[in-house]
């Protein structure tokens, strides 16, 4: 009779582990439904399309087409989503997890965002008074960019008079001073060495003049930045 009662036990005491497990599957796979309902506010694309913009700026030697209207869009998502966090507060012990990647996932898209900001914001302090001199500078900077950039440049060439230009002779007092080939405004050298993916299948390339290249979907490739520019501002090829 022992023995039979041990093995009951232990049958019993299975099926109370199974059913353990069983119900923390159905939790988990309850919290992963939730989530993935969640997290339907971001649109893969559009992060994706983000993170090769920044990929492309930080690769760049000049400062690329403001985003505009991806960074706004994310933007707007972040603050619904932050508004969601700050709404679950209080939230159960058990639904901890979905607060937490919910967290997880507004820092992840913030992260991105904040470095394409900070990856513009520091050519735009190197190159300023050659994109305030650019025609084309409003569709290259966001209006923000825009005010910090004249902000920025007014500091510096007040700094400047003040720490050792006031004491220069009149003639020499410029900061935008051109002298034959040698200029005081600082550009972005065009000729430096980049390398690129391309995106299309059967992508000719200009070299030169003289010297054409067909390129295949996926080759990467080291060239000089000036041969390429058009090409990844058509999103023909990528940075990398």
């Amino acid at each position: 009779m022992s023995t039979i009662d041990d093995d009951t036990s232990t049958v019993a005491s299975s099926q109370n582990n199974l059913s353990f497990h069983l119900s923390q599957e159905d939790s988990l796979y309850a919290q992963a439904v939730a989530v993935s309902q969640l997290t339907e506010h971001y649109d893969d694309d559009q992060v994706k399309a983000l993170t090769e913009a920044w990929i492309n700026e930080r690769n760049a030697p000049e400062l690329l087409t403001y985003k505009r209207r991806l960074v706004e869009s994310l933007l707007d998502k972040i603050r619904e989503k932050m508004d969601t966090v700050l709404d679950t507060v209080n939230v159960d012990p058990k639904d901890k997890f979905i607060q937490l990647v919910y967290e997880t996932e507004v820092e992840r898209v913030r992260y991105t965002v904040k470095s394409y900001l900070r990856t513009r914001l520091s050519k735009i302090e190197r190159f300023t008074l050659q994109l305030l001199r650019s025609p084309n500078y409003e569709e290259i900077m966001s209006p923000q960019e825009i005010i910090y950039a004249r902000s920025y440049q007014e500091l510096l060439e007040s700094s400047n008079h003040e720490a050792f230009i006031k004491l220069m002779p009149p003639s020499q007092q410029r900061q935008d001073e051109v002298n034959g080939e040698i200029s005081m405004v600082v550009t972005p050298n065009l000729e430096a060495p980049v390398f690129c993916r391309v995106l299309q299948d059967t992508q000719r390339i200009d070299l030169s003049v003289n010297e054409t290249v067909d390129f295949d979907k996926g080759d990467i490739v080291l060239l000089r930045y000036r041969v390429i520019k058009d090409l990844l501002a058509d999103g023909l090829v990528e940075l990398i």
